[in-house]
């Protein structure tokens, strides 16, 4: 867990959001960020557009790929990133959203993912950024 914390690229001074019901990293991030809010996958997701500096989503119970995405994109900074984790392959589960459905979702945001990290044996990320000469919103 050590090791894997400094490589979400957290801002100092920007706050962070856990979606999902993981709170292992909870403690480095709020360290590293200044601030961390929580929440369920329920959505809408009741934050303002543009906060976070870090979006680090747990997407392993049923959701809807889409609508969770656009959403984490939503509260997200235009110069922040979005973390979404998964099953892995051999640990997927039948109602949850496979890798494949979330890099299709976040894709479609307009962002465009540019890193995997894997949390553990079971469960792997992936970082999602506003595209270079984007503009925001």
């Amino acid at each position: 867990m050590e090791e894997v914390v400094p490589r979400l690229g957290i801002k100092p001074g920007r706050p962070a959001l856990r979606v999902g019901d993981v709170g292992a990293y909870d403690r480095a991030i709020e360290h590293l960020a200044g601030q961390l809010d929580r929440s369920d996958i329920e959505l809408p997701l009741r934050y303002f557009a543009g906060r976070y500096g870090l979006v680090l989503c747990f997407a392993l119970e049923p959701c809807d790929a889409d609508a969770l995405l656009a959403d984490l994109v939503r509260v997200s900074h235009a110069d922040g990133a979005v973390w979404v984790a998964v099953w892995k392959r051999a640990f997927e589960r039948a109602d949850t959203p496979s890798w494949e459905e979330m890099q299709s979702a976040g894709l479609a945001t307009g962002w465009v993912d540019n890193k995997v990290l894997s949390l553990g044996d079971q469960v792997y990320a992936t970082r999602f950024v506003r595209r270079r000469g984007a503009a925001p919103g």
